[in-house]
């Protein structure tokens, strides 16, 4: 479910900031506020999730440095944000009279007349105190609906969260962390993978029964769709080229599907997956 309201507050920083700012990620994750945080090194890798973090974000809090002014990737965040007139937190990593944004480039022509939160001093206490001022200002901007849907949707949350083990399909008493679990999916052309699928109909038994003749379809999975690209959970929807962005994951019995669907549910619960959408529905047929 989605919208073009924004629906998060995005936490853009450069990853030396990161202990402060995964501190102030997770006081707004007990807060029930939506947030979207990436632990990736951001000034490194600049990723397909960033403009959709930004197009469904209430709130930007950018947290400057030096390191920060220096990042393309950080500048391009920013400067969609101002772009699409998100409301922009600034926060200071850094004491001013050790460095502040240059009045000649980017950062400053963005924030220079706002009053940045000081973050410059790193101790918990300040951490938290700081913070708490994040949140003010946040519930100020974030829409009455993104409160509302986040108190209708939390019991859906806290339920994805508390399926964080995966049972052993030996010994079910037995079960392992899930973060602990290997996902690997791969795209195939619906075009060609249709064809396939029908010419292995063909082949096969007319007179065996239907469910006969899709376990044989199944069994040959690899026959079925070849040579495959491999792509991370995260860029999912991202390799769609249907605008509608329908995925439909096949494999044979056991081969993780379900295990997949937990999988995402949970890591969406825990705000590391899709926090564009409000809500994620597991359908257990």
């Amino acid at each position: 479910m989605a919208s073009n309201e924004g629906k998060h507050v995005m936490l853009s920083y450069n990853h030396k900031s990161k202990n402060v700012v995964k501190a102030v990620f997770d006081t707004l994750k007990a807060e029930n506020i939506p947030v979207w945080f990436d632990e990736r090194d951001m000034d490194a890798n600049m990723y397909d999730g960033m403009a959709a973090a930004v197009n469904n974000a209430a709130v930007v809090c950018c947290f400057m440095s030096p390191e920060y002014e220096k990042s393309r990737n950080c500048k391009r965040e920013l400067e969609h944000a101002e772009r699409l007139a998100k409301p922009i937190i600034p926060c200071m990593m850094t004491d001013r009279k050790v460095w502040k944004p240059s009045s000649s480039k980017w950062l400053a022509l963005i924030t220079g007349s706002m009053i940045a939160i000081d973050f410059s001093d790193a101790s918990t206490e300040n951490v938290v105190a700081k913070t708490r001022v994040i949140i003010d200002q946040i519930r100020k901007e974030l829409p009455t609906r993104t409160a509302q849907s986040v108190t209708l949707f939390e019991p859906i949350r806290q339920k994805y969260l508390q399926q964080n083990r995966i049972k052993r399909m030996v010994n079910e008493e037995k079960s392992f962390p899930i973060e602990q679990n290997y996902i690997n999916l791969a795209m195939v052309e619906t075009k060609e993978q249709h064809e396939k699928e029908k010419n292995l109909k063909r082949q096969g038994d007319e007179n065996a029964g239907l469910e006969q003749r899709q376990d044989a379809i199944r069994g040959t999975y690899e026959e079925i769709y070849g040579v495959k690209t491999s792509i991370d959970v995260t860029e999912i929807f991202e390799k769609c080229k249907n605008p509608t962005k329908k995925v439909l994951v096949l494999g044979r019995a056991g081969i993780g599907k379900s295990t997949f669907c937990q999988y995402v549910t949970y890591r969406w619960a825990k705000g590391e997956l899709w926090s564009q959408y409000e809500l994620v529905v597991l359908i257990h047929l």
